[in-house]
């Protein structure tokens, strides 16, 4: 019983990490820039300023002076579950903003992020989805009690970072840098059943601070190896519970049950990760990138839930055409495993494993100004589980996804 309690909670009241970007594991994001949107791969790049979050030991190869870059992504998604006959879904889309700059001069650099590392927009699922028709069950006994049903939540783990690299000398560099992040999250759900309406509305805030370290290393003009270690940063997600109709229920209404308990702050790290990237000039037009990242998910604190996943990680590999000084095209592949079952992911985000597909074009209109555009698409592996009852009844939940992404970037250096 307890473990059907605590899934039924888990959507409709622990809406702990509502991420609407697509590339990374079950928490960590890496969309960050327009740049990698149409390459999907940046950890060895040395191009863009976009790589003091990517590449940040290779800021120092960058031109000397002040470069500030900023891209905008818009997904489109399709988000459904499926149970009992019937089809939840939410098309909500989300807008992901990217800030960076770097100041390089000589053998050094400094560098400035602003960008999502996680959660990062919104789901409205205007009818209810599985975890409200669970939660209608638990309530009333029984299902098919449900009248009707709404969830919208969203959340955003918002990061600042500095940071500074050195040349040691034309093969080697290394960078240091301290990042702040801050984390709000926020759920507003309702189940009308025949026996009485309920909602829930409740906050969660939390921040913490990480460090990122970086290594570079370009054995000759062609070739050059990016690497990136972010230790994990810890976060507690103070609870603010603002409106729990349902006290009828033990200890006194519905989050107390699932365990967010209001004025409680439960632990949910950011994991760190390791990134490696390999690129290589085939020919004086043609680049070609290869990257890794490994996210160390079961190497934090999620209040126990971390023994339930393994790592995730990312493989992918991008083209780079340069047609003239002014203009290139790129196109890029990642696979994702995101290192979690099914029964275990958020049904209003199931963390699905997923092949993405990504394509752009950079045209630099003088010097100092460069545009980038770029669009793709993430093709998920549909999942599904059998959902345990009191009974003993089991039912069969499917998670879908699908998301589009446009994304637009500017470079100015000065």
């Amino acid at each position: 019983m307890k473990k059907v309690f605590t899934c039924a909670g888990g959507l409709l009241l622990s809406f702990a990490f509502v991420s609407v970007v697509y590339a990374g594991a079950i928490d960590n994001k890496t969309n960050w820039s327009d740049e990698y949107i149409r390459t999907l791969n940046r950890n060895a790049a040395t191009d863009y300023a976009d790589i003091a979050a990517y590449n940040p030991a290779g800021t120092v190869k960058l031109q000397d002076g002040f470069i500030i870059n900023g891209s905008a992504q818009y997904l489109g998604k399709d988000y459904t579950n499926t149970l009992l006959g019937s089809s939840y879904g939410s098309d909500e889309g989300s807008v992901v903003p990217g800030l960076f700059g770097v100041y390089n001069k000589d053998k050094w650099s400094l560098f400035g992020v602003l960008n999502v590392v996680g959660g990062g927009g919104k789901v409205d699922f205007s009818q209810g989805n599985y975890k409200t028709e669970l939660a209608s069950i638990i309530l009333t006994g029984a299902p098919g009690n449900l009248i009707s049903a709404q969830l919208e939540a969203e959340s955003f783990y918002l990061a600042y970072t500095i940071g500074g690299a050195y040349e040691v000398n034309d093969m080697f560099s290394f960078s240091v840098g301290l990042r702040y992040v801050d984390a709000h999250l926020e759920l507003d759900g309702s189940i009308t059943t025949n026996l009485s309406p309920e909602q829930v509305v409740f906050e969660q805030d939390g921040d913490g601070w990480g460090a990122i370290f970086g290594l570079n290393i370009a054995p000759t003009d062609k070739f050059n190896i990016g690497m990136r270690f972010e230790t994990k940063t810890s976060l507690n997600l103070d609870t603010n519970v603002i409106t729990d109709t349902a006290t009828y229920l033990p200890p006194g209404g519905l989050t107390p049950y699932f365990d967010y308990i209001d004025g409680t702050s439960p632990p949910r790290d950011l994991p760190g990760l390791f990134a490696v990237g390999v690129s290589y000039w085939l020919n004086p037009k043609l680049r070609f990138e290869v990257n890794y990242t490994q996210y160390l998910n079961s190497h934090t604190d999620w209040n126990g839930d971390e023994d339930l996943v393994n790592d995730g990680y990312d493989l992918g590999i991008a083209l780079e055409y340069h047609f003239n000084d002014s203009l290139l095209g790129s196109i890029g592949y990642l696979r994702t495993e995101t290192g979690i079952d099914p029964e275990n992911m958020l049904s209003e985000n199931p963390e699905l494993d997923a092949d993405t597909f990504g394509c752009g074009i950079a045209y630099a209109i003088n010097e100092k100004l460069h545009t980038n555009l770029s669009l793709g698409y993430v093709f998920y592996e549909d999942d599904s589980f059998l959902q345990p009852l009191p009974g003993p009844v089991f039912i069969p939940v499917e998670y879908e996804k699908k998301i589009y992404f446009l994304a637009a970037g500017v470079e100015y250096r000065f």
